[in-house]
């Protein structure tokens, strides 16, 4: 009798420990966050923001590591590679995600099959900005302007295969228009020669954008969502501004958390609880208001898979009729 009750036992401690390895104890060891972007970046920002704020809920260091290159594509291959086991975050903008696979041959990595989404933590439309001195002051003024002038006129873009870019090339499609890309290497260099004149106009993010608004440094005539973003509610969405073509013109970049496909699901649950609550912290959305950052409503930051799945629908059909590739 001695023998069962201890054998018995022990298959029960056993399944005690077994299971809270799989998931009551997790995590028992700091979170490496994978940033595919340089420091100062958009995510890299966001990531340092919340990786305190989400550490003091799971009990645990967030570690940021920067692992930029190739558009973020290099950071997005390493977190697929990781193990499985929910100590290796990616926090990436969604370009990585949904564009690159189409645009560059490289892209060997699968985000359907190979990643997980935790949480989607903001979601913005860009900012359509000219030089101050474009003779336009409303949208079909603008749009009159650049029909007048085919292929005279240039935009600028952050990069082939950018939020910026694939915007523009959308605007252009839908509007019939003839305009000269003009990729660099960082937004502010294109922000620089659009506010010079070299440039004619862009699709900025609302963050910098909104403030040389502000400042009188650039025009805009719109934000590229249909839904306006609440901390600039004075940019109208370009759909609905009144013009026919651009009536279902809707495009926004969101950032978001990831893990490698195959992470335990409470482990998945952990993660997705701690994001969601710091999500709804008032406090925290209200400082983040304060510095320009618009948060994702917790009851839409679990909607990523529906975001990659219509970005992918909308970017295959334009990289396809406008031929789209990298340089």
């Amino acid at each position: 009798m001695l023998r069962l009750f201890l054998a018995g036992w022990l298959i029960l401690s056993s399944g005690l420990v077994l299971a809270q390895a799989s998931g009551e104890q997790y995590p028992s060891r700091p979170i490496k966050v994978i940033v595919p972007f340089g420091p100062g970046s958009t995510a890299d920002v966001i990531a340092r923001i919340f990786s305190d704020k989400v550490g003091q809920r799971l009990k645990q260091p967030l570690i940021i590591e920067n692992r930029a290159g190739a558009g973020g594509t290099i950071g997005v291959a390493f977190v697929t590679k990781a193990p499985a086991d929910g100590y290796t975050l990616l926090l990436t903008t969604s370009s990585p995600l949904t564009i690159n696979p189409l645009v560059d041959k490289n892209v060997a990595y699968r985000v359907e099959s190979e990643l997980t989404p935790i949480a989607v933590l903001n979601s913005i439309g860009l900012m359509l900005v000219t030089s101050p001195n474009i003779p336009a002051k409303t949208l079909p003024e603008l749009i009159a302007y650049l029909k007048k002038n085919p292929g005279k006129l240039s935009y600028g873009t952050n990069g082939n295969g950018s939020y910026s870019h694939m915007s523009m090339e959308l605007f252009k499609k839908d509007l019939g228009l003839d305009l000269v890309h003009v990729p660099y290497k960082a937004a502010t260099q294109a922000e620089t020669d659009v506010i010079g004149g070299q440039v004619t106009l862009m699709f900025d993010a609302v963050t910098t954008g909104g403030e040389l608004v502000k400042s009188g440094r650039l025009k805009s005539f719109g934000i590229s969502s249909r839904a306006t973003d609440p901390l600039f509610p004075t940019q109208k969405p370009l759909a609905l501004q009144g013009i026919p073509e651009l009536k279902n013109f809707d495009v926004t970049a969101f950032t978001g958390v990831l893990v490698p496909s195959g992470v335990p699901s409470p482990a998945i649950a952990t993660l997705k609880n701690a994001f969601l609550d710091v999500l709804a912290d008032q406090q925290f959305r209200a400082e983040m208001a304060q510095r320009g950052i618009s948060l994702t409503e917790p009851q839409a930051a679990l909607q990523m898979e529906k975001l990659l799945a219509d970005d992918k629908v909308k970017w295959s059909a334009l990289v396809k009729s406008a031929n789209i590739t990298l340089e």
